[in-house]
């Protein structure tokens, strides 16, 4: 071999070398821009995993149109004749309502007729009017808090060691949605009654943590966890018994709704301390389905929205301490918890 061919030789083995080491660096910033799991900080919890449970509905039997007032036990029912006794009719009326109602209560469950869902209507319609105004509501509010959707899926994020950028960003995005509709299609964008069938926020928590995950396999970091915060905001919609069903007696009392929600958010960092719940929850359920996931969620919550509806309607200013709200709130958050977590590790699967 002459000089010339060793010089050559040379010359291409440096280059090889020099392209090897050069795709190797790159690949390794590829690397760690593609998988969050290599910018992992200081914080990381061990979790584990569980089958998501099979949910099935306990009763598929649809609830008497005005339910609530119907099935009133006789503490209720007096709790009913005082807001009857504060509507804004008058004293005639007011008679005629409490005469009507005494009497549809000691027929019930047979022999309703028309003419006692006329004035079942005219109560509801006469109760609510009072009710709204004296606990208040600006518009039916088709969410937790802000705050709280922010914080359940940051508190998802960072649990599985994911650094405080990428869980900011889901944060950030998480109460987004609530912004985007208003009237009828905020409701049904952010609702899912599993009993009918009706609403469509198991098909947005769907279709945004599918859109994660695409974005998180191109190494789109910043889109793939803003999405997982529009995803995560619907699933938790979902963990909350009133998104659910009853829609067209919360339609009536709109602050039965927003009382809850109000409740929650006043007692996620003191009182009840309900963020305990979502930092407490160390396992997750492993998702294959997200559409399927959010209806067994929705379905979790709507079991629990009988009792705590009647209980938030007769009882407004005490039933936060009622030992069955606090139990529903327990549970229904601890399930949101494990749906989120899930949805963090749908994307990265």
């Amino acid at each position: 071999m002459n000089n010339t061919t060793i010089k050559t030789t040379s010359m291409l083995l440096a280059i090889l070398i020099f392209s090897v080491a050069f795709i190797s660096s790159v690949n390794a910033g590829v690397n760690a821009v593609n998988n969050d799991s290599e910018i992992v900080k200081d914080y990381q919890v061990n979790l584990t995993p569980e089958p998501e449970p099979i949910v099935v509905l306990s009763s598929t039997t649809q609830k008497d149109p005005y339910w609530y007032l119907l099935e009133a036990d006789k503490q209720e029912q007096k709790i009913l004749f005082d807001y009857i006794d504060n509507c804004y009719v008058t004293s005639v009326e007011k008679e005629e309502m409490k005469k009507a109602i005494k009497d549809i209560w000691k027929r019930y469950p047979s022999q309703l007729t028309e003419d006692d869902y006329e004035i079942l209507g005219k109560i509801e319609k006469s109760t609510a009017e009072y009710l709204n105004d004296k606990y208040g509501y600006d518009e039916i509010g088709v969410k937790w808090s802000g705050d709280d959707h922010e914080d359940m899926i940051y508190r998802a994020v960072r649990k599985w060691g994911i650094d405080t950028t990428y869980a900011n960003i889901a944060k950030n995005a998480a109460a987004e949605p609530d912004s985007w509709d208003s009237g009828f299609w905020q409701s049904y964008n952010h609702y899912y009654d599993p009993s009918i069938g009706f609403g469509y926020a198991a098909m947005n928590c769907e279709d945004f943590i599918d859109d994660a995950a695409t974005y998180y396999d191109n190494a789109q970091l910043t889109n793939a966890y803003t999405n997982l915060g529009y995803s995560s905001h619907y699933m938790s919609d979902l963990g909350n018994p009133m998104h659910t069903g009853h829609s067209n007696e919360q339609y009536s009392n709109q602050w039965v709704h927003t009382s809850y929600e109000a409740y929650v958010n006043n007692n996620w960092n003191s009182g009840y301390e309900y963020s305990n719940i979502i930092d407490d929850t160390t396992t997750y359920y492993v998702i294959t389905d997200p559409e399927q996931a959010a209806e067994n969620l929705a379905t979790y919550s709507h079991a629990r929205l009988d009792d705590l509806y009647d209980e938030v309607y007769y009882h407004p200013t005490t039933f936060g301490s009622d030992s069955d709200v606090i139990t529903i709130t327990d549970e229904v958050l601890h399930q949101t918890a494990k749906y989120n977590l899930g949805l963090v590790k749908y994307i990265r699967s």
